[in-house]
Parts: C-alpha cells; sequence; structure tokens
C-alpha cells in the first residue's frame, strides 16, 4: 500500500518555524541558535515589554487605554506561544514522528481515504487563515503609511504610542520607529497563523486516527478483512478466536496511542491553550468596546476582521475539541457494530473492558482547568460580553 507521510501538510508551517527561530529541528547552520534566540527577543520580549512599559506613561483615561490594549492581549498569547515552542522542540519532533509511524499509518482504503481528507483540510484551512490575517495586517499596517504618502498628514504609530519617548524623539525617527513596530507586528501575525493552525491540525489528526479506530473496531470480526484460511467461519471456543484476539488488541494498543498523542498534546500546548483562552475573552471585549468609539472606516474594516480572527481562533479550536470527545464516546458504540454475540468469552471479556475504557472520553484541556469544547467557547464569550458591559459602565461613569 502507498506510504502516506501525514506531516507533509504542515510543510508551509515549518518553513515559516525556521524562519521565526522556533524551529524544532537540528539546522547546518551553525549560526541559527543565535539567530533564534536574536529574533524571539527582538520581536517578542523586546517587543512586548516597549508595549508594557508604555502603559505606565499613558494617560488615565479609560480610551487611551482600550486603544493600547487591542494587540497587548495578543502579544502576550504569542509570547506564550513562542516561549513553549523553545522548551518543547523535542516534544514537538516526537509530535511529527507519531503521525508518520506504522501505528497511525491507515490500512484500508477508507482509511486512506480519512487521512488523506484530514491533510486536504488543515493544508486548506492553513490557506483561508493565512488569507485573512494577511488582509488585516496589511490594511492596518499599511493604510497609515499610504494616507501619510498621498495626503498632507503626519504618520501615526498605530500598533503601540510609545508615550515613554518624546514627541521630538518620535517625530525625528519616526519611519524606523513605525517600520519596527509595523514588521514586528507583522511577525507576531506569522507566530499565530502558523502555531494555531498547527495545533488545530494536530486535532484535525486526532479525529482522524479516531475514525480509523472506529472503522477498524466495526470490522473487527468481518471475516473478509482476514487472510482466506487463517480463521473459521464461527470462533466460539477459545482456541479458534486467537486472531480475532489478536486483532482487538491492536485495536486497544492503537487507542492507546491515540490516548497518549492526545496527553502529549496536553503536554505540550496546556499552559498556552490557558493564556490563549483567558486572553481572548479581553481581546474581544476590548474590540467590542472599541467599536463604540469613534474611528474612520478603514480603521473599523480593520478591527472587524481582526476581531472575527481572534473569535475563530478559539472557537474552532473548541469545536474540534468537542468533536474528538464525541468521536471517542462512539467507539464503545462501533464495538457492537461487530458480529460479537457468537464469540468466544475471551474476546466478550476484552471487549468489555475496552468499552469501559472508551466510555471516558478523550480530550484536550488548558492547564487542566477547562477541556476545548463549544461550552468552553460559549463561556468566553459571556465573559468578553460581562467586561464589555463593565468598561461601557466605568466609560459613563467618566462621562
Amino acid at each position: 500500500m502507498l506510504i502516506l507521510k501525514q506531516t507533509d501538510c504542515f510543510n508551509k508551517s515549518i518553513k515559516f518555524w525556521k524562519i521565526l527561530g522556533i524551529y524544532p529541528f537540528d539546522v547546518k547552520w551553525k549560526f541559527y541558535e543565535i539567530y533564534s534566540k536574536l529574533f524571539v527577543f527582538l520581536f517578542i520580549f523586546l517587543y512586548d515589554g516597549l508595549m508594557t512599559i508604555n502603559f505606565y506613561f499613558l494617560p488615565r483615561d479609560l480610551d487611551h487605554f482600550v486603544e493600547e490594549m487591542i494587540f497587548y492581549f495578543t502579544l502576550l498569547a504569542v509570547m506564550s506561544k513562542a516561549v513553549t515552542y523553545m522548551v518543547a522542540k523535542k516534544k514537538i519532533v516526537k509530535l511529527l514522528e507519531i503521525l508518520d509511524s506504522e501505528m497511525f499509518h491507515p490500512e484500508t482504503k477508507k482509511g486512506m481515504q480519512i487521512v488523506t481528507a484530514a491533510k486536504k483540510f488543515n493544508v486548506k484551512y492553513w490557506k483561508i487563515v493565512a488569507s485573512v490575517s494577511y488582509y488585516s495586517n496589511l490594511v492596518h499596517i499599511l493604510t497609515p503609511l499610504i494616507a501619510h504618502i498621498m495626503t498632507p498628514v503626519p504618520l501615526l504609530l498605530n500598533s503601540c504610542s510609545y508615550s515613554f519617548l518624546s514627541e521630538d524623539f518620535k517625530e525625528m525617527f519616526i519611519y524606523p520607529i513605525y517600520l519596527y513596530q509595523a514588521f514586528g507586528m507583522h511577525v507576531n501575525m506569522l507566530y499565530n497563523l502558523n502555531i494555531d493552525t498547527f495545533f488545530l491540525g494536530l486535532m484535525i489528526y486526532v479525529i482522524a486516527q479516531l475514525e480509523l479506530l472506529e472503522e477498524h473496531l466495526t470490522n473487527v470480526t468481518d471475516e473478509n478483512t482476514y487472510k482466506a484460511g487463517t480463521l473459521r467461519a464461527n470462533c466460539i471456543h477459545e482456541s479458534d478466536d486467537s486472531v480475532l484476539i489478536k486483532k482487538l488488541n491492536k485495536a486497544i494498543v492503537h487507542y492507546e496511542s491515540i490516548y497518549k498523542y492526545c496527553s502529549l498534546i496536553e503536554d505540550i500546548f496546556s499552559i498556552t491553550l490557558f493564556v490563549q483562552f483567558s486572553m481572548a475573552s479581553c481581546i474581544i471585549c476590548v474590540c467590542l468596546f472599541r467599536f463604540t468609539l469613534p474611528a474612520t472606516n478603514e480603521y473599523y474594516m480593520f478591527l472587524a476582521s481582526y476581531v472575527t480572527i481572534m473569535t475563530m481562533q478559539i472557537m474552532v479550536p473548541c469545536w474540534f475539541g468537542t468533536r474528538i470527545m464525541d468521536k471517542s464516546c462512539h467507539l464503545s458504540q462501533a464495538v457492537y457494530a461487530c458480529n460479537w454475540t457468537p464469540q468466544s468469552r475471551r474476546f466478550k471479556s476484552s471487549l468489555k473492558l475496552f468499552v469501559e475504557r472508551a466510555n471516558r472520553p478523550l480530550s484536550i484541556t488548558g492547564w487542566k482547568m477547562f477541556p476545548l469544547s463549544l461550552n468552553t467557547f460559549t463561556s468566553i464569550i459571556n465573559s468578553a460580553y460581562s467586561f464589555f458591559t463593565l468598561l461601557r459602565h466605568m466609560q459613563s461613569r467618566e462621562m
């Protein structure tokens, strides 16, 4: 059967990882480690640090703080992702190796179709998110620059005001500062794009593996799946069911491999998920509040695309997290779709143990506090709206 390399769908993301300094594999260039640390320092730690310092020098009113916080929460989430990649390189390599292992390789034509569909979805999803992300980012970056070139308006810093710098200093070095902010924002967008789509791709493959296992369990007693002469028509006695037991044990081992794979994903991304979902509520709240303040049509267009991306960033993983839980629960039902009634007591005992294990659904959690599910997404949206209402109340008191 044709060997299917499942990690091929991540090729674009992996190329960007190398540019962004978070490449988990060995690199021949001896200075890559220095480049990696310098790049991450300049566009993650220094970039976020300057924005943090800026808050201390802002005027003490809500409107100014909201304007500066639009990107700040996103940058904190991106920082957690970059740090995760820096400290968990070996585990990320292991994730990719498991995907291409023999255990996760499909053995049937239908299995090949399932995995191929998962690969195509991952590639398509990357392209969609990349298109929207590039549009939103470029509109935000280029609009002030184009307005400055085409009309006699001053070039304004639209990512962070850098209030700790004097107006004379900012006016003198406006172009280098603007270039650093614009390029830094673009780099942070690339971190978000290529880490989030990779994480979602891992979830898609978990679902695909559960579907492969479901097919295996459904056909575990199917005579057509065996080589001719291996097994008699009915395996009623314990001495006759060795092949069936072997196939069932293989399915159990496959299930345990999927469980360990989910645990490894959670081990790597658990803290990052907690930070991202916590920040997501703040981001949605701040963006909703910013819609109530005056701005140009171009800025509203950017804001709409930005809040859409931020919402999708948490909704899509929650959706597929729910699917993982549902698919894993369905395995116990798939077992009973096979011809299990005439089988031996030994086979039924193994089947019963598997069903008991499969009744506990697989899930991926954020810092052991919340699972990726639609219920979690609903809670985040409710929290964001509650914070938004609070900000509106504070604004009305200031007026």
